[in-house]
């Protein structure tokens, strides 16, 4: 009998791993693979132990414990299928004495369930046995000295924007190969692949949740599988009949790790799924204790260890997260517990207060980027959280005071029609006067005008205003005339804007006020007056502005302060000083992830250039101006026409300059530089390359009428309900145009369309 068995399905890819576990094996003698459950820990055990047999002359052999429940059968196990007929009264002794002079590989399977007892079988035999190595593998590290433990990852799915990336994918070769056993002459193609990527990623690139999903092609299409996905487990409910009970189904494999647990491991877990885009230990604590005797840490390093919880840095702090189908099963635990409603009120409770730390680091403390950072990290769970309150009877109040908490990522963090539609909602579900409505108008009047719409945004305005002068509330009067001297702005009329916006500004500094609305007021005073022609009272009001934050270490507005200094010098004909101050404003905006700041800085920016009579340089600029509006959310040049006169006589300069062909070459060069925000500041910048662009397919006239839906801001959810198709079947169609076109992002969609004059 052989000592290893032989592979009944090809082995797909895992290079990585296999180097990586047969250097372990020959820099130490015990290497565990831990990872959760359909994982692969076993077919890559198998095939390492294979091909390191020159380490181990005497073989290799595979022991499977999985069905082994009685710790004292560990050994006799082990020496059963070592061909060890009689141990005597001590299966340990017989094992030494007869591993002793070998140089033989044991792959110990599944110890999870067995870790004490075989954490002492090994150290004793690896004192015993000099020539002797060991690979276990286990959702849990054995803790033995000298072990090495490696974590084997799911495949990995990362974005790819071409079929033959797609193609390259350790993840999508096992898809095709599997499927194309149950479904003859299935392959991933050049029309198909999106999807497959899709339903790939949607099972977080588990190999068994791979395999199962593959099989269902026999009755289904890759759209129709993509469509069913959101029950992982109903679907993948059918699996292999032979294969060991654990891994017949998808369920089978997560509920192995769920039944290892501890009751108090158990509890935590079926809390955690209603967290969404990762979690940190401060939220484990706050949402999910329950007052056990054992610590929380430690459940979460229970969990870590299990494999259950899968964890990596950001910036430093350990951040965690749970595989999908994990976060599946526990989900239907949490149903069955009845405690859903009670947990998700605590994760409501939870990052309504981290919005507000958020909030008030940004009015009062020196660590604006970082409060910033924060909010733009939980950005996934501040959406699942309003989703409960806005769709929960009896919440409605505290999803809009969370909603308005969020103004920061909704106004300069490219979130602006993100922001108004949840708040559009929140006021609809409470018509009553409060602060919280009161703050929620003066935010959706704001994103109003910068998406082109400031008439409608004179009426929430002036609610504000009447609720502020009922109330006596300075603060809440001041953001009334802020917004509404905004809407006066973008509509053109700047001298009307600077009164209301000078009015804002000195009742805010008569109370005292230090905070970033005061700057607020102050920049947009001070582009009143750039635009009104007052020149020098802009630079005035600008470097005033400048002075104090330099006073209080306001950081943010900076950005929009340098910007006004650039316009204004522009204005006066000082185009070498306006660039300098533009390149300023950008270099404050990159840590913010300003999009506002960013994008009026590159604007002017190509104007000034135009001036230094750098044609070819403008443009590129111009282009990359192009590329980051539809990431602010906003319309472009926010409808203001004094901007749009300014920009479009700077086009026609430099189109002269340069000529038709040539002008659109470089600004192709620059959007094309200009992926993301980082890139476009790095382009702005110069400290990128702008790349020519791609000739991208065409789309097919569903893809069309996706991507028209997707320009005009849709959510997937909306595009669904328009073309009365699934939520999963939208999304695939967004994916596969991603894919297509080679983008990264669904603003830059929008972007395309409008150079193809077809978002219409």
């Amino acid at each position: 009998m052989p000592a290893l068995p032989a592979e009944v399905t090809s082995f797909v890819g895992r290079r990585r791993e296999l180097s990586e576990t047969r250097r372990l094996l020959s820099a130490g003698r015990l290497v565990t693979l831990t990872g959760t459950g359909g994982v692969g820990k076993t077919r890559l055990a198998v095939r390492a132990a294979a091909q390191v047999h020159r380490m181990v002359p005497d073989g290799a052999w595979l022991i499977e414990l999985a069905t082994v429940r009685d710790p004292d059968l560990v050994a006799p196990t082990v020496g059963a299928a070592l061909g060890l007929r009689d141990t005597g009264g001590d299966p340990v002794a017989g094992l030494t004495a007869f591993l002793r002079d070998k140089r033989l590989l044991l792959v110990l399977d599944n110890c999870e369930h067995l870790g004490r007892s075989c954490a002492e079988l090994v150290h004793e035999l690896l004192t015993a046995a000099p020539g002797l190595r060991i690979l276990t593998t286990s959702r849990h590290v054995l803790g033995v000295e000298g072990e090495h433990v490696f974590p084997v990852p799911p495949l990995a799915v990362p974005e790819v924007r071409d079929f033959e990336s797609a193609a390259g994918l350790d993840v999508v070769a096992l898809f095709a190969d599997r499927a194309a056993a149950v479904s003859a002459g299935f392959a991933v193609d050049r029309a198909n692949w999106p999807q497959v990527v899709q339903v790939c990623r949607r099972l977080d690139g588990i190999p068994l949740a791979v395999e199962l999903a593959a099989g269902w092609l026999r009755v289904l299409g890759v759209d129709e599988l993509l469509d069913r996905l959101d029950d992982f487990f109903a679907l993948l409910a059918r699996g292999s009949t032979v294969a060991p009970a654990r891994h017949r189904t998808l369920a089978g494999a997560v509920a192995w790790s769920y039944d290892l647990c501890t009751p108090a491991e158990r509890r935590l877990w079926t809390r955690l799924p209603v967290f969404a885009g990762g979690f940190d230990l401060a939220a484990v604590e706050a949402v999910c204790d329950a007052g056990e005797h054992v610590g929380v840490l430690d459940l979460v390093a229970g969990l870590v260890d299990s494999s259950v919880v899968q964890v990596a840095s950001a910036d430093g702090v350990p951040r965690f997260h749970l595989l999908e189908p994990v976060r599946q099963y526990a989900l239907a635990k949490l149903r069955e517990s009845g405690e859903e409603d009670l947990v998700r009120q605590r994760h409501r409770d939870h990052y309504l207060a981290v919005a507000g730390q958020a909030e008030h680091g940004w009015r009062h403390g020196p660590d604006q980027a970082g409060a910033a950072a924060r909010l733009r990290r939980e950005g996934p769970n501040i959406r699942v959280a309003l989703e409960y309150c806005l769709s929960t009877p009896g919440q409605e109040a505290a999803g809009l005071r969370l909603g308005v908490s969020c103004r920061l990522q909704w106004l300069f963090f490219g979130q602006v029609t993100e922001g108004r539609r949840w708040l559009e909602r929140a006021l609809a579900l409470n018509p009553g006067p409060s602060r919280d409505r009161v703050r929620a108008l003066w935010i959706v009047a704001s994103a109003r005008c910068f998406m082109g719409e400031a008439a409608s945004a004179v009426e929430l305005a002036e609610e504000v205003e009447a609720w502020a002068r009922a109330h006596d509330d300075e603060s809440e009067l001041a953001h009334a005339q802020l917004v509404l001297g905004g809407c006066h702005f973008f509509s053109g009329d700047v001298g009307r804007a600077a009164t209301l916006f000078r009015a804002a500004a000195d009742r805010l500094e008569a109370a005292g006020e230090r905070s970033s609305m005061l700057f607020q007021c102050l920049s947009s005073l001070a582009q009143s007056f750039a635009w009104r022609g007052d020149l020098e009272e802009a630079l005035a009001t600008a470097d005033r502005g400048l002075a104090l934050s330099d006073r209080t270490g306001e950081q943010f507005s900076r950005t929009t302060l340098r910007y006004v200094r650039g316009l204004t010098l522009w204005r006066l004909g000082r185009p070498a000083e306006a660039s300098r101050e533009l390149v300023s404003a950008l270099r404050h905006a990159r840590p913010f992830t300003d999009v506002l700041g960013v994008v009026k800085s590159v604007e002017v920016l190509a104007w000034a250039t135009a001036d230094l009579r750098r044609p070819e340089r403008a443009a590129e600029l111009l282009g990359v101006a192009h590329a980051v509006w539809p990431l602010l959310g906003a319309a472009p040049l926010f409808g203001f026409p004094q901007l749009i006169e300014a920009h479009e006589e700077c086009v026609a300069e430099v189109v002269r300059a340069l000529g038709a062909a040539r002008y659109d070459t470089a600004f192709a060069h620059g959007a094309s530089a200009a992926g993301d925000l980082v890139q476009a500041v790095d382009a702005a910048l110069g400290e990128a390359q702008p790349q020519p662009p791609a000739h991208p397919p065409e789309l097919s006239e569903r893809e069309y009428e996706v991507a028209r839906l997707v320009a005009e801001g849709l959510t997937n959810k909306d595009i669904a309900l328009r073309l009365v198709i699934s939520r999963r079947t939208a999304e695939s169609h967004v994916a596969h145009i991603l894919a297509k076109l080679g983008f990264g992002s669904r603003a830059q969609i929008a972007t395309w369309l409008a150079r193809r004059g077809t978002s219409g």
